[in-house]
């Protein structure tokens, strides 16, 4: 069966990245965390259960629709793409139950964030040391 796309917004994503679609907050609801590519922020927006199950869409597809009607900032300054020019949202990578964060930094270096239920934590573990291979990628994943 065929599934038509939906359009969740009319406002301009041209300036963001989708780094998770997944249950960050752990209310087995699909939440969404993107970057704005002009504060260098990570912007946590929690999903609102749809009556038949699983997420009302309408929820994600503003802040004011939101659960809480507002996002959050998930992850403060320095999401530039022009200092992470790769990023991935991924499910549970280390045993917590929160989606983590992959990213190739500017100087080549691949960086894991483990994800927290309201904010990311810290400032990454370094995975591989900088490589001037990994400014080649165009994604990962």
């Amino acid at each position: 069966m065929r599934r038509a796309a939906i359009r969740l917004s009319g406002s301009a994503w041209k300036n963001r990245d989708i780094a998770l679609a997944q249950d960050v907050s752990g209310d087995a609801v699909a939440d969404i965390v993107y970057r704005s590519d002009v504060t260098g922020r990570l912007l946590l927006r929690k999903g609102i259960a749809a009556g038949g199950g699983g997420t009302d869409l309408n929820s994600l597809a503003s802040a004011a629709n939101s659960a809480g009607g507002a996002e959050t900032e998930y992850a403060s300054s320095g999401w530039l793409s022009s200092s992470v020019p790769l990023l991935m949202g991924t499910p549970d990578a280390n045993g917590d139950s929160v989606p983590d964060v992959w990213a190739v930094k500017s100087d080549g270096s691949v960086r894991f964030y483990a994800g927290g239920k309201t904010v990311l934590s810290g400032s990454g573990t370094e995975i591989v040391k900088p490589s001037s291979s990994w400014l080649t990628r165009i994604a990962i994943g």
